[in-house]
């Protein structure tokens, strides 16, 4: 399994808006993508800091994701709820524990 791990900075006045745009846009179409696995987003509210983290089966699959525009598309719409630049990092999933 892969993960692609977003972090970035909140505009305190719009974490709200951007956790309810991860829930009602993002997560549904996230389910769409093949080899999509699940996703959290985790915000800090001392720190307005926040993760999107999304797992996929394959690290294909993640690619994938990006090659069709999905996540520019995301980067894009959530824009406006950002208060610096997102860093994207990827990893291979060691140890799941369910």
């Amino acid at each position: 399994m892969y993960a692609r791990v977003v972090q970035v900075l909140l505009n305190k006045d719009h974490i709200a808006d951007a956790t309810d745009y991860f829930r009602d846009s993002v997560g549904p179409a996230l389910k769409n993508l093949s080899g999509f696995k699940n996703s959290r987003f985790l915000v800090n509210q001392a720190t307005n800091q926040c993760l999107m983290v999304t797992l996929w089966e394959t690290e294909e699959a993640r690619t994938g994701a990006e090659t069709n525009g999905f996540l520019k598309s995301v980067m894009t719409h959530m824009k406006p709820y950002f208060a610096g630049q997102p860093t994207i990092d990827y990893y291979e999933v060691a140890v799941q524990v369910v």
